[in-house]
């Protein structure tokens, strides 16, 4: 199983928004986010689109099959030429769950970047937590800081992929 990054171009940002209603889905069990009239999550992503470079969408790739998605922002980068890269949202389809495919992906994701990372997980979805911290122990031989946040409810972990 060859697991593959793509960029996600602006003809695909209708896919990508659709992944983003599953994505509303599954975190809606942390977030206690309803769906609107129209029986769907108020996801709006233009944003992404809309002249901001700090924005890198990615479909997560598995022999030519989307397998989830994972979204980085380069923060600050307007104001910082060494911005902090984060991982702004990941997701992994159900049915690749736990088959090694969100491991791989987020393994590539910092092997494109040679930055200063962070990333946060709300403290409620310990699903998330836990892999996020078995991916940065193997990723950075245990060299990475995490803290928690009491205000927001996040555990934050830092860490750099600068040689």
């Amino acid at each position: 199983m060859t697991v593959d990054l793509t960029p996600v171009t602006l003809a695909e940002k209708s896919m990508l928004s659709n992944l983003y209603q599953l994505y509303h889905y599954d975190f809606s069990e942390y977030t206690s986010e309803d769906i609107n009239q129209e029986g769907k999550y108020d996801v709006n992503i233009d944003f992404i689109w809309e002249g901001d470079k700090r924005w890198r969408p990615y479909f997560i790739m598995i022999s030519g099959t989307i397998a989830g998605f994972v979204i980085v922002l380069l923060e600050n980068l307007d104001t910082d030429p060494d911005p902090t890269h984060v991982i702004y949202d990941f997701m992994i389809l159900k049915k690749f769950r736990r088959s090694g495919v969100g491991y791989a992906a987020a393994m590539q994701i910092f092997e494109l970047y040679k930055a200063n990372w962070s990333l946060a997980q709300m403290e409620s979805n310990t699903p998330a937590i836990a892999f996020w911290q078995k991916v940065l122990k193997d990723y950075t031989n245990d060299h990475y800081t995490e803290t928690f946040r009491d205000d927001a409810r996040k555990y934050i972990q830092t860490f750099s992929t600068k040689e």
